[in-house]
């Protein structure tokens, strides 16, 4: 019951569920909660906006207006996109490396060495647009507009 209450309203299973079960904190119980704390991290940062949207919509906090644009309407910053992307495609060449070495010594330390500055590179980028990053309700602005007048 504690893991659909908490998928609802978090999207990932209750923490500390082991405990609950057995009444014992397990190592294992541990690692899963680790694992799941760090889903909800990205789920909250990345995947929420459109989640609390919907909420908005149901509940009706927002209303559509016929003379204004939907904020709804508006894409995404190509920077969300492609980001993500370039850093999924050098961690896979990065591992990918390590797992397939090449014939030199010399070779395969210098593309190991372009593969991590590009990733450090890529993770500093990620700092500087991280607003465009985070998947923010799009309807928050239209809310606060409204509760001023």
């Amino acid at each position: 019951n504690g893991d659909g209450i908490a998928r609802q309203y978090t999207g990932t299973p209750a923490l500390k569920s082991d405990y609950t079960r057995t009444g014992v904190r397990t190592k294992m119980g541990l690692l899963q909660d680790g694992y799941k704390s760090m889903q909800r991290y990205v789920q909250n940062n990345f995947l929420d906006g459109v989640r609390q949207d919907s909420y908005d919509i149901l509940v009706g906090n927002h209303r559509y207006s016929s003379v204004e644009e939907s904020p709804l309407a508006k894409p995404r910053h190509p920077v969300a996109i492609f980001l993500p992307a370039a850093i999924g495609i050098f961690i896979a060449l990065l591992i990918l490396k390590l797992l397939m070495p090449e014939e030199t010594w010399t070779s395969q330390i210098s593309h190991i060495g372009l593969y991590i500055a590009v990733i450090v590179f890529l993770f500093k980028q990620v700092k500087a647009w991280g607003d465009y990053l985070v998947d923010q309700p799009r309807l928050y602005h239209t809310l606060a507009k409204a509760k001023a007048e």
